[in-house]
Formats: C-alpha cells, sequence, structure tokens
C-alpha cells in the first residue's frame, strides 16, 4: 500500500494500515508505504489508513478496495501410503472385515492449512475417520480409519491433499487391501434418533459439542457393541461405542447439521438419524 503525506501542526509519527477482520501493521513517518501480509488468496478487503500524532490524534481514515488473486497451485500429493498399525500410540489391527486404518506422509501449501480426502476405488468416501483429536494441528503424518467397508473385498486407497483455496493435489500412489472375512451379517442395525444437541463450549476452539441420542438395535450384536459415528456436516469427528450420549469437539463454525449413524459390528450402517443444526461461534479462525 502507498499513499500521500500527512500533515499536522506539529508532526505525524506514524501511521497504521490495516484490513478490517485482517491484519495490521503500523510504519513510522516519513515512510509512506506498507506491506500487508497474511491475507487470503482471492478475497475482497477494505484497506484502511490512519495518520496519528504525537498525542496519538488519529486522521480520518483513507479507503481503498483491492482484492487479492486467487490461488490457483495445488499442493504435493501425498506420500508414503501404507496400512496403519498404531493409534495414538496404541497398536491396533489395521485390517478388519468392515474397516481398514490407513497413514501416510502430510504436505504442506505455501498458504497454509492442508485438509485431505480419502479415495475408495477412486471416489472420494465419506466414512473416512481421521483420527487426530479436532482442533489439534496436522502432524508429520495421518491416521484415518475408513469405515463402512464390505467384508472379504478387496479396494484400492489413494490420498489426495486439499488446500484452504480448494486446490486438489494429485492422488498418492495406490494402496491395494483386502478386508477380512466376515461373520455373514448383512442386516443393519436400526437408526438412532438424535435428541439434542447444543454448544456447551465457551466459545473456545475446538468448541463442545453436547449431543443425545435413542440407542439402536442389531440383529446379531448387543447393544454395546453398536458403534455410533457422530458426523458433523456428513464428516465423521467421534465415534462411540455403545453409549447414548457424548461430549465431543468441532473444529468447524458457523451453523452445521449433526447427525448420528449407528453401525454394526459387521460394518453394516443404519440410515443416518434426523440433522440438528447447531451454530458454533468461537469468535474466529478455527484452524488447525
Amino acid at each position: 500500500m502507498a499513499w500521500t503525506a500527512s500533515t499536522d501542526n506539529v508532526k505525524v509519527v506514524s501511521y497504521t494500515v490495516w484490513a478490517p477482520n485482517g491484519p495490521l501493521t503500523t510504519v513510522a513517518d516519513p515512510q509512506t508505504t506498507a506491506t500487508l501480509t497474511g491475507l487470503r488468496p482471492g478475497t475482497a478487503y477494505q484497506i484502511r489508513v490512519r495518520a496519528f500524532d504525537a498525542a496519538y490524534n488519529g486522521s480520518a481514515d483513507a479507503v481503498v478496495d483491492v482484492t487479492t488473486q486467487p490461488d490457483v497451485s495445488a499442493p504435493p500429493a501425498p506420500t508414503g501410503l501404507a496400512v496403519g498399525t498404531t493409534v495414538l500410540g496404541e497398536p491396533v489391527d489395521g485390517i478388519t472385515a468392515s474397516k481398514v486404518l490407513l497413514r501416510w506422509t502430510n504436505v504442506s501449501d505455501d498458504l497454509g492449512r492442508v485438509s485431505y480426502e480419502v479415495l475408495v476405488d477412486g471416489v472420494v468416501t465419506a466414512n473416512a475417520f481421521d483420527t487426530r483429536p479436532q482442533g489439534t494441528p496436522y502432524g508429520p503424518a495421518s491416521t484415518v480409519w475408513v469405515r463402512q467397508l464390505d467384508p472379504s473385498t478387496t479396494y484400492q486407497f489413494r490420498v489426495r491433499a486439499v488446500d484452504a483455496s480448494g486446490n486438489r493435489s494429485a492422488p498418492s500412489d495406490p494402496l491395494t487391501v483386502t478386508t477380512d472375512p466376515g461373520s455373514g451379517d448383512v442386516t443393519p442395525p436400526t437408526a438412532a434418533t438424535l435428541t439434542s444437541a447444543v454448544d456447551g463450549g465457551t466459545g473456545s476452539c475446538p468448541e463442545e459439542l453436547w449431543l443425545r441420542w435413542t440407542g439402536s438395535t442389531d440383529n446379531a450384536d448387543p447393544a454395546a457393541a453398536i458403534e455410533y459415528e457422530v458426523r458433523v456436516n456428513g464428516t465423521i469427528i467421534e465415534v462411540v461405542p455403545g453409549a447414548t450420549q457424548t461430549i465431543t469437539y468441532t473444529e468447524t463454525t458457523g451453523t452445521i447439521n449433526v447427525t448420528i449413524v449407528a453401525v454394526d459390528s459387521a460394518g453394516n450402517a443404519a440410515a443416518p438419524s434426523n440433522a440438528i443444526p447447531v451454530f458454533i461461534n468461537v469468535g474466529g479462525s478455527c484452524l488447525p
């Protein structure tokens, strides 16, 4: 940004340059240029400049509208896709009749956050559960369960990175996995009913979600063996075994839709519960 110098009956001391809800910088007189960093790509901003004297009297604002250039560069493709063997440091069986645990090396992007999509036989799955706790930063690697798979079935998995502007990387190298044999049970449990969903937090990231639902029944499994997928806008954020209530956490802000999906031990999934909208406000960005 550049501007003409201000005048004062004593002396101009500094200029402050900022974008509402964005970055701010201050330069000393007589400098009349400044660079704002940390702006989002492809975004309209109203930039303001204000002069101050030694008594901190401020001038009227000079205002200009600008739009940053869009980000069109995709992040690199994830590498090292393999079957995982641990979750949060605990050993697990990474291949069952209905689930596969995937692990890969994360990538970085020049403009911030990167998320990931898991492709099953070339199609992005909605049944991926990232074991990273909500609201925590991405580490050097991701560990993700792919759920609701069929037993004794061979699948090809790939992963791709998505940056904050929606640019998608090329897919990772493929990983072919055959699930374990199943029990022969193909009947899903009854659908759960979500009875309450409220923001129970204090406006910090990640924000608490307090949930209750009616339990499902299954033709083969006892109630304790049924797993409940807690989904926010269709994405699994927690898997709750056996219980009918939970306090979980979300890093998604704004109005979210919460649903519950009951899944039995054979991987059979019930229809999603009713959706309850919840407004999540953490007073700012909530990006790991």
